[in-house]
């Protein structure tokens, strides 16, 4: 007998031992097979895997109106943001800009603000200013009004008016 002989002997005779044989399992028609469990039907009893799956095969999750649980709402301060600013404008916070001239009394007033890089910007009505998507809102004689709006973690909007004025300068001898 060769090697190979005694190895195919052995298998066959080995799976035959087993039960491992070809004949036809004799199956219970109240025995179902899911995954390596067998659960009988018709028992009332169901499994608590199966119960639950069931359950959530309707259910289909809409995420409009809902906020990314992911990204952190804390440090945005209540608006999510991108890192990069989308104007030149909203490079700095709103604090670091310095207002030194407006153009008012005309049908579309402006006014020129200073970033710290000393570059100076034209803004008018609408223009966005400000890390916090601040807007101009209104621009008078000595002042300019910039609106930042944000929402509170109880999800009410809050609007905060901030008055930008021009420096007073003491020496106004021309």
């Amino acid at each position: 007998m060769t090697f190979l002989g005694f190895w195919g002997a052995f298998m066959i005779g080995g799976c035959s031992l087993l039960g491992l044989d070809d004949a036809p399992e004799k199956k219970d028609e109240n025995v179902e097979m899911r995954g390596a469990k067998q659960v009988k039907k018709g028992d009332g009893s169901q499994n608590p895997l199966d119960a639950a799956i069931a359950a959530q095969d309707g259910y289909v999750y809409n995420p409009i109106g809902k906020r990314d649980p992911f990204r952190s709402f804390l440090a945005s301060g209540g608006r999510i943001q991108d890192e990069t600013p989308r104007t030149p404008l909203q490079k700095y916070e709103l604090d670091q800009y310095l207002l030194v001239g407006i153009i008012w009394g005309v049908e579309r007033p402006r006014a020129l603000v200073e970033d710290p890089d000393s570059v100076g910007h034209v803004m008018e009505i609408g223009t966005y200013i400000g890390k916090n998507w601040g807007k101009v809102t209104a621009i008078t004689s000595g002042e300019v009004v910039v609106t930042e709006e944000y929402q509170t973690i109880d999800g009410e909007l809050v609007v905060h008016p901030i008055s930008m004025t021009l420096p007073v300068n003491d020496d106004e001898s021309f």
